[in-house]
């Protein structure tokens, strides 16, 4: 960070650990982000330390004490009477108390993150559409709820293998001498340089891969069986069946969630529901069977939200989409196809 920016910086960077930013700080936050790897970093570093040293029931550290610490400090340095103002500024200042606490076990910390052979990376609350860089120069995109796991370093190793749960796009590096593997905890994914899509989430039993550009070869974690797919196409593995699968057809919108634009072609609802389901992490189910049959023909190009998008469908067909609870129920006459 920049000297004259620092104080800021780590104040968002608190916030962000305490889930108290707002919608303007939150943006000021990923644009920060979006700056430099380094940044990234930065945040992900604070996360750990964050953690590693559980802030919230610390018996070694407390943001209070660290609170009456600066308070003392500021009344010392400062003539001015701060009884009036002091509720004001409390938060803020518990925050820089708390960034206090983080800096206070940085050492420990950065000894255990800088001696460890492996990066672990999660997207929790939000998609990590900005690559991550790999050591190799491999670029990384995370879909939300996703972990990668890789070496800091893939020198002196026969492949360049890293471990993912959940989705990612990889733009891989081409090393004909090193093949680059994604470990996942049903199957395997091999390749020398290319870019694709792996969906491999630990509490699904598919793991599907879409090539967008030159050949994936997937296999399962155990077993010699593998299949070749190329540009344009997909591959999936089903871990309850052991069975491996090509497919000429990728789907249009297996990509979405990195794009954020999601293509609706003369598509059936039921299409559209379970993409949506996957895009949303959320639940569309019908009322009656039959409305799945419905064709609509629409495309969103904007990133437009969930509740934007049942919006234009349920206009578009004249039918009704209530939330209920987590889920959405779709009801209304039947569509004439």
């Amino acid at each position: 960070m920049k000297e004259n920016t620092e104080n800021k910086d780590w104040l968002l960077i608190a916030k962000h650990l305490g889930k108290e930013l707002d919608e303007e700080q939150n943006e000021q936050l990923n644009q920060w982000l979006a700056e430099s790897d380094e940044n990234r970093k930065e945040l992900s570093d604070a996360k750990k330390i964050w953690e590693l040293s559980d802030t919230k029931n610390s018996k070694l550290f407390s943001t209070d004490k660290g609170w009456d610490k600066m308070s003392n400090r500021i009344q010392q340095g400062s003539s001015r009477k701060i009884i009036g103002s002091r509720r004001i500024f409390l938060q803020p200042l518990r925050i820089a108390a708390s960034v206090l606490v983080l800096l206070s076990v940085a050492a420990m910390v950065y000894w255990f993150v800088g001696n460890s052979k492996f990066v672990k990376v999660t997207a929790e609350n939000h998609k990590i559409i900005t690559p991550i860089v790999l050591p190799d120069g491999t670029k990384v995109c995370l879909n939300i709820g996703s972990t990668i796991k890789y070496p800091k370093s893939f020198e002196n190793s026969a492949t360049r293998t890293v471990e993912l749960s959940g989705e990612a796009f990889f733009d891989v590096t081409h090393n004909a001498k090193q093949p680059f593997i994604i470990q996942t905890q049903k199957a395997q994914v091999k390749v020398l340089g290319t870019s694709f899509n792996v969906e491999a989430y630990q509490t699904s039993d598919i793991v599907q891969v879409v090539v967008q550009t030159g050949v994936v070869e997937l296999s399962p974690r155990s077993g010699n069986e593998s299949i070749k797919i190329t540009k344009g196409n997909s591959g999936f593995y089903n871990a309850n069946r052991k069975k491996l699968l090509k497919s000429d057809n990728s789907d249009v919108n297996a990509l979405a969630w990195k794009t954020n634009v999601i293509v609706f072609h003369n598509a059936n609802l039921d299409y559209v529901s379970k993409t949506l389901d996957r895009l949303f992490s959320t639940s569309i189910l019908f009322e009656n069977e039959a409305l799945k049959k419905c064709r609509v023909d629409v495309n969103f190009i904007q990133g437009e939200d969930l509740e934007s998008i049942l919006k234009t469908i349920q206009e578009t067909l004249k039918l009704e989409i209530k939330k209920v609870n987590n889920s959405y129920i779709i009801s209304g006459a039947e569509c004439k196809i």
